[in-house]
């Protein structure tokens, strides 16, 4: 094909087609796995811990000189093999872990919390801080508040009482 065949772009460009397509660079056949097991033996090597966020898709393709497509193959191999799980709204992380979701903000509230009833600091039977508190201890939403506390009532450690607010599980209950 020439480049009258291309018409006024390849005329724009200044080149026949075999030299456009020099100019364009392509990862090699296999470069999304070469990335997966990159990040496996990171993964392996304690570089990225259970929990931990891995790169972002644009810092992949940044890191590896690749396209976005290539960096979500390679993420993809990751989640697949369930060494890497998917975060909604906030990326990847390495599977495993204590559980506690710290990426997020309910996650964080809730492993605070979590920590301060385990310290002491939040006795048995004790309330916890409003949603109104959290909200400005934290600097959160009303909603992200709420989801702090469902966590921790669905993980067993604190009851909610409609109406009335959340408090410490105690050990008879």
């Amino acid at each position: 094909m020439s480049s009258t065949a291309l018409g006024p772009a390849a005329d724009t460009l200044g080149g026949t087609v075999a030299e456009l397509w020099r100019v364009v660079a392509v990862a090699p056949r296999g470069t999304s796995h070469r990335i997966a097991e990159d990040l496996r033996h990171r993964i392996r090597d304690g570089a990225l811990v259970p929990g931990s966020l891995l790169p972002s898709e644009a810092q992949l393709c940044e890191q590896y000189d690749v396209a976005r497509g290539t960096a979500r193959a390679a993420l993809a191999v990751l989640v697949d093999e369930g060494v890497v799980e998917v975060v909604p709204g906030v990326g990847r992380r390495v599977a495993g872990g204590d559980g506690a979701d710290r990426t997020t903000a309910y996650g964080r509230i809730a492993a605070d919390l979590t920590e301060q009833i385990r310290a002491g600091t939040l006795a048995p039977d004790a309330p916890l801080p409003s949603e109104a508190t959290v909200m400005e201890q934290y600097g959160v939403s009303r909603n992200t508040a709420r989801r702090a506390f469902k966590v921790l009532a669905d993980s067993g450690v604190v009851v909610v009482r409609h109406g009335v607010g959340a408090f410490v599980r105690s050990a008879e209950s």
